[in-house]
């Protein structure tokens, strides 16, 4: 069974992950910060919560956090390319301008010493 797939739930917590990732390739530093870390995080709250909405779709939260990392870092995963896929079917080259900054954003979270990179 895919847990709540097709339900009135299911669309809302498929809602609630769609914004997540918008909110990650967005244009405000904080809400990107955020999501990025609920999309990514290897462990702790974020990874259960995000286990947990992904779960109730009958999706790992482990796989697709492993498959945005691969994004973020811009590498080949096994299963094909890891590109950050937009919400449309065209890629644009605003789509890649966001793109580019979350990977810019990842690399301060995977390094936070260095100065953050901000959308302003």
């Amino acid at each position: 069974m895919d847990g709540m797939t097709g339900t009135a739930e299911g669309t809302f917590v498929a809602a609630i992950i769609s914004q997540a990732y918008s909110d990650m390739l967005g244009p405000n530093d904080d809400h990107a910060y955020t999501a990025t870390t609920f999309l990514t995080a290897p462990n702790g709250r974020h990874a259960r919560w995000r286990g947990e909405l992904f779960g109730l779709l009958g999706l790992d939260g482990d796989i697709a956090a492993r498959r945005i990392v691969e994004g973020l870092e811009g590498l080949e995963g096994l299963e094909g390319n890891a590109d950050l896929h937009p919400f449309t079917l065209e890629t644009s080259d605003q789509h890649t301008a966001q793109v580019e900054l979350a990977r810019k954003r990842w690399l301060y979270l995977k390094h936070p010493h260095a100065l953050p990179a901000s959308s302003v």
